[in-house]
């Protein structure tokens, strides 16, 4: 079990490619940063999930049937981060295809959007045994990943699908029941935590807020037109 100082290590670790911050009152060059990113390795999607699919840094690959990379528009203006592939999407090879898809499909219905629109994936490429919650240096070493999809893709907004999901953007111990529905922001881009679909199909009372989480994310992205 790792104590909070290595918590706080790992997530020094994950955030150190970011800018310093800046003095106060001065604000990061975010555009300047990410134009920057272009110019590294992993030009396009399909190069980045090339090499995904060839990872073995962690024994997950040992255990899953395939990696599961992510799918959807790459350009996308709102990107959904989950925490790991479960079984159906481990047979499948696509993100978010079994129960819990299904209901976040209805979501992206809901909010006006379709499937193919935007853009869905996990922190962990690789599916858990037993559908298990992703250790934090699994998370740690898939990382990478996530961070080149968004460098890429470039969202005007990310939703983090529960409490894996945004201890990986957020903080190591962020409590996604106190985090959702409030703006936080990694790398430059605003973030919606909110609760993961899953959670939804075992505690419907979840949908309500779930739901009032994602009129905030279409308000923004309506205002960003």
């Amino acid at each position: 079990m790792k104590n909070r100082d290595d918590e706080g290590e790992i997530r020094q670790k994950r955030f150190a490619f970011l800018p310093q911050e800046e003095e106060e009152g001065e604000e990061t060059d975010w555009t300047s940063y990410w134009k920057l990113q272009r110019d590294t390795p992993d030009e396009d999607l399909d190069q980045l999930r090339e090499r995904a699919l060839q990872c073995d840094e962690c024994a997950l690959r040992e255990t899953c049937t395939q990696v599961v990379f992510g799918e959807g528009a790459a350009d996308s203006q709102l990107m959904f981060v989950g925490e790991a592939p479960g079984g159906d999407e481990d047979r499948e090879g696509r993100p978010f295809v079994g129960r819990a898809g299904r209901l976040l499909d209805r979501i992206i219905r809901a909010c006006e959007l379709r499937r193919e629109g935007v853009y869905i994936t996990n922190v962990v490429k690789c599916r858990p045994p037993g559908n298990r919650t992703p250790y934090p240096e699994e998370r740690d070493t898939c990382f990478p990943f996530l961070r080149s999809q968004v460098r890429l893709i470039r969202p005007q907004i990310i939703v983090a699908l529960g409490a894996a999901a945004t201890q990986s953007l957020i903080h190591p111990e962020a409590m996604i029941t106190r985090m959702r529905g409030t703006w936080q922001e990694w790398a430059g881009v605003p973030v919606m935590p909110t609760f993961h679909p899953a959670a939804l199909l075992r505690d419907p009372n979840k949908k309500a807020p779930t739901w009032e989480d994602m009129r905030k994310v279409m308000e923004a992205l309506k205002g960003d037109e």
